[in-house]
């Protein structure tokens, strides 16, 4: 299928790779039509799902009129002139602290101006003797581009002067000697020299301090230090300006000799930004001066490739840019990743990214691409209103937790000096008051409230100088958002003005994050009363955004779409929830929009009692605003495991079918729909399909060939039964992967055990037993993010264990009860038992081992007499418990 003339200068490439599945496009429609030819005998219900889940393969043309690379290029350009400069913050103290840093440009601008930075050179370095520390960074080239250049060549003169020269001189005068490796993991090897150097050691990926433990016995101290931010340079003002900005910029590198990964979804993440209907791509080619082809974007980007751009152009594009995309070379470090991932969220744009495990896990609102099908809808399902609100989530997550500042004081008490960084003491001054003013207040996240007063007891709010260095205003006009408090101090930490206010809803999009005097403070602002800093030329007002306040007599709507009549709800969807909200919000939330039926999901949100205040302000958010939706709330406090809500969850849902998807997950393929109408279509008691699961990397779990190959399906429609429960090897399938239907599950009576974990495998075992058909779905139905901070199952200590006993006490009851136990213990529990709790049990604090080791102990007898196979099994039986049992022995004496 040609798309350009082969001389055409605009000949897209990507349209070849994706369009080619048009050919079957015909044979897609004729199918369809015969779906159509069927809806006048079926239900409405029915008819909805037939249609639905038989989309045609659609691919959208680039038409031929679509700007180049260069053309918006220059369209970016000409727009940053008119912005705003930067600014270091009118509350951020910078450290007087005299450091050398030898670093790249891109490290040091994210830390100029934090502290007395000097950068040192193989030439100059005699000219600071009275430096407090040395910062050595991993650099391959040096601030300047070319001083250090060639210093990690073990034979390069400039290493040899670096170790026999500067390093030996700052020893002499006891200077400490830092090293930062920003680099590690894959250049662990090229840098450990430099660390072996050090008298303190720090590393962006945490996972690698055993590695510098081990390598460098001589460190004082060896740490992980994440990347921060530097409001002079990663800055909101004059962001978010007017409507959404179509233009998504891509600067950096690729790469087609290393980093296979990251060149995959890259790939996904470029083509689906090429193939929304709403934005534009330009990439800035950060290699373009090299003329190497292992650094050479994929020819269909061609057109919209553009040279390197200077550094601070690029700061500016970023600031503009409402969209942005951030490559991570590293997948599987929980601290490590790409420093633009934050920078980006810090100068207000939505970030697309691939996979990173800390990325993933402490920025829930940067979208994680699950390929080009899922970034796409994305794009083109995301409104206006929630890229507004999820750049609002990143702006305040970075300002909050990852100041470059924090990072340069941490360097600075490890040597052994002070440097301490308070947050902005805040003193709320209400105007007028009654109860739900002062509820609001009380859920407040911002730490640092020292006080809460009336404007009775005070005729000018300098008068409290003394206790505060910001002055919060509020009143009853108003409803405040728990992170209304957090949001307006933070701006003080980018901006140099005296006071900062919030945006009324409604009154004009072209004044969010711009300087202005100021007009609403009594209600939607804050005044900054402490002294300013020395670098700070303070300014009257700044304007932020319309996030997180509302007029009382307005109701919240996080639509653009006008109202329409609401459709009546086909499948219910358990969302079980504990203390992850923002997850809740950005992940599970967030790929149901992209559902074709999102507005007929029933979504039964049931919180097993969170404490946290995010998580309850995003229940509260979604209860307000989304067609179809139920609530329950336990009391405060948790149950321990999705259980207790799941069960709840079931016995609350009101449609004919039932699934399930966790916080933290996400649906796929809009798959639901599919499996929902699969499971009318064959009326079956469920449909399954597949899933993907991100564990370092991505990978596909197939459950439908699986179950095919072992039950020997032919077409789509397998049996049930205890036959097959053993056939499969009573293999653990997730729930999250299908749909069922409700009155089936409700009558089987089965219920997952209140507080363990890994339920919903052994509810997926029942399921099987009792169902008399199902069906399969080749289709991944959604994601498993296994790599998140605080999830239950990834907290590996020796209570982790105990959450397993009430699950293996119900099974085994279970088994025994409908004869199944031998066939267990036969098939798959020494598997379960060696794979899963053996190998977590490596993972466990060397001071909670023994009482691990008791509690596997007890779950594999709960299966009574077994005859253990493996060397693995046999060791922990014969070595491991007889070694617990004397320390208990001896200790008894």
């Amino acid at each position: 299928m040609g798309l350009a003339p082969e001389s055409s200068p605009r000949r897209f490439d990507v349209l070849q790779k994706r369009l080619d599945e048009l050919s079957l496009q015909k044979r897609a429609v004729a199918k369809r039509a015969v779906v159509y030819q069927d809806l006048v005998s079926r239900s409405p219900l029915e008819q909805i799902t037939a249609i639905k889940a038989q989309p045609i393969n659609e691919r959208l043309q680039y038409a031929l009129s679509a700007p180049t690379g260069q053309e918006l290029r220059a369209a970016l350009l000409e727009q940053i002139a008119g912005l705003p400069p930067a600014s270091a913050g009118i509350a951020n103290k910078p450290f007087t602290t005299k450091i050398g840093i030898i670093a790249d440009l891109f490290l040091y601008k994210s830390f100029e101006g934090l502290a007395d930075f000097q950068p040192i050179y193989p030439d100059n370095y005699t000219q600071f003797p009275d430096l407090d520390i040395l910062l050595m960074v991993s650099t391959w080239r040096g601030i300047d581009g070319v001083s250090w250049k060639g210093v990690t060549t073990k034979t390069s003169e400039k290493r040899e002067k670096l170790f026999e020269e500067i390093l030996p001189y700052y020893r002499a005068l006891n200077v400490p000697i830092v090293f930062y490796s920003k680099e590690d993991p894959p250049n662990y090897n090229h840098f450990l020299p430099f660390a072996q150097q050090a008298d303190h050691i720090f590393t962006s990926a945490e996972e690698m301090i055993p590695k510098y433990q081990r390598d460098c016995p001589g460190a004082k101290s060896i740490d992980v230090l994440p990347f921060g931010i530097n409001p002079k340079h990663h800055s909101p003002i004059g962001s978010q300006q007017g409507d959404i900005q179509r233009i998504v910029p891509f600067a950096g590198s690729w790469f087609n000799h290393k980093y296979e990964d990251r060149s995959r979804w890259g790939n996904e993440i470029l083509d689906a930004v090429v193939a929304s209907d709403r934005y534009d791509l330009v990439i800035f080619d950060r290699n373009s001066g090299l003329e190497d082809e292992r650094y050479k974007f994929p020819n269909r980007f061609a057109h919209i490739t553009t040279p390197a751009i200077d550094h601070q152009s690029l700061l500016d594009i970023q600031r503009l840019a409402d969209v942005s995309i951030n490559f991570n070379s590293v997948s599987s470090s929980s601290s490590m990743f790409a420093n633009r991932a934050i920078e980006l969220q810090a100068q207000g744009t939505f970030v697309l990214s691939n996979y990173n495990v800390g990325l993933n896990s402490r920025y829930p609102h940067v979208h994680i691409s699950n390929g080009f099908t899922d970034t796409l809808a994305a794009l083109n399902n995301l409104s206006d209103k929630h890229i507004r609100a999820i750049q609002a989530d990143g702006i305040r997550t970075v300002f909050s937790n990852d100041l470059a500042l924090m990072r340069i004081a941490k360097i600075i008490e490890t040597v052994g000096s002070t440097a301490r960084i308070a947050d902005p003491r805040v003193v709320i001054l209400k105007h007028d008051d009654d109860e739900y003013l002062s509820t609001e207040l009380k859920r407040q996240t911002y730490g640092n409230i020292v006080d809460v007063v009336g404007t009775e007891s005070i005729s000018d709010v300098h008068q409290l100088q003394t206790q505060a260095d910001v002055i919060v205003h509020v009143g009853t006009d108003y409803e405040y958002a728990p992170t209304h408090v957090e949001d307006l101090v933070n701006a003080f930490r980018y901006t140099d003005a005296r006071t900062v206010e919030k945006i009324p809803s409604g009154i004009g999009h072209s004044i969010r994050h711009t300087y202005a005097e100021p007009t609403n403070v009594s209600t939607m602002g804050a005044e900054f009363i402490a002294d300013a800093p020395a670098n700070i030329n303070p300014r009257n007002g700044y304007r932020i955004d319309e996030i997180g306040i509302t007029a009382r007599d307005s109701s919240l709507e996080l639509t653009d779409e006008p109202e329409r009549s609401k459709k009546q709800a086909i499948l219910s969807v358990v969302v079980p929830i504990y203390n992850n909200g923002p997850h809740l919000l950005h992940k599970c939330i967030a790929s149901l929009r992209r559902s074709s039926i999102f507005e007929q999901l029933e979504i039964v949100l049931v919180d097993d009692g969170s404490t946290d205040i995010a998580t309850t302000q995003a229940i509260d958010q979604l209860e307000r605003e989304l067609n179809w939706v139920q609530v329950y709330r336990f009391e405060p406090g948790g149950s321990g495991s999705a259980s207790r809500p799941r069960n709840k969850g079931l016995e609350l849902a009101s449609c004919d079918y039932v699934t399930y998807l966790d916080p933290d997950n996400e649906a796929l393929n809009d798959a639901y729909v599919k499996l929902l109408h699969t499971v009318i279509e064959a009326d079956v008691d469920f449909a399954v399909g597949d899933m993907t699961r991100w564990r370092g990397s991505n990978a596909a779990v197939r459950y439908t060939k699986f179950l095919q190959d072992r039950l020997g399906i032919e077409g789509h429609v397998g049996r049930g039964g205890a036959q097959a429960l053993v056939d499969m090897q009573f293999m653990p399938i997730s729930i999250q992967a299908l749909v069922a239907r409700t009155d089936w599950l409700r009558a089987t009576g089965i219920s997952q055990p209140v507080g363990a974990v890994g339920q919903d495998s052994y509810f997926f075992q029942q399921m099987l037993y009792y169902a008399d058909t199902f069906a399969i779905l080749k289709l991944a139905a959604h994601t498993y993010y296994a790599q998140v901070e605080n999830s239950v199952v990834n907290t590996v200590n020796a209570r982790f264990f105990d959450k397993y006993l009430p699950l293996e006490q119900a099974r085994s009851e279970w088994l025994s009860e409908v004869g199944l136990l031998a066939k267990y213990r036969e098939t798959r529990m020494e598997t379960f038992f060696t794979g899963w709790y053996l190998r977590k049990l490596a993972d466990v604090p060397a001071d909670q081992r023994s009482g691990a080791i008791e509690t596997i102990a007890k779950l594999g007898q709960m299966y009574e007499e077994h005859d253990w196979q493996s060397q693995e099994a046999q060791e922990f039986w014969a070595v491991t418990v007889s070694e617990v049992t004397e320390q208990q022995t001896s200790g008894d004496n």
